[in-house]
């Protein structure tokens, strides 16, 4: 089974919204705060990333084999630094790390 598994950190910022998660395009699912979601998804090369209304996390490249499962951490940013993040930091105001 191929599975895609994001662990979400549990901050205070955010802490009462969903964060959409997307493939390419495709929004996949979303997480709530502190939750740990698996998501199964067809083996392929694929586009990473987490969003909350305009601002995003990183985008991850990635390539998912049969049978693989990868898993990743999904944070926010420093909270004194939001006003930065949510303007002109938009596509980096969620941060996607893979977990080894």
């Amino acid at each position: 089974m191929t599975k895609l598994i994001i662990n979400r950190s549990s901050e205070f910022s955010n802490a009462l919204r969903s964060i959409g998660i997307f493939l390419g395009d495709k929004k996949i699912g979303e997480i709530k705060d502190g939750e740990s979601k698996e998501f199964e998804v067809m083996p392929g090369i694929y586009q990473l990333r987490a969003q909350i209304d305009w601002c995003r996390s990183n985008v991850i490249n990635l390539e998912i084999n049969l049978d693989e499962v990868l898993r990743y951490n999904l944070s926010g940013r420093n909270p004194f630094l939001s006003l930065f993040y949510v303007t002109l930091g938009k596509d980096h105001y969620l941060k996607l790390k893979s977990i080894n």
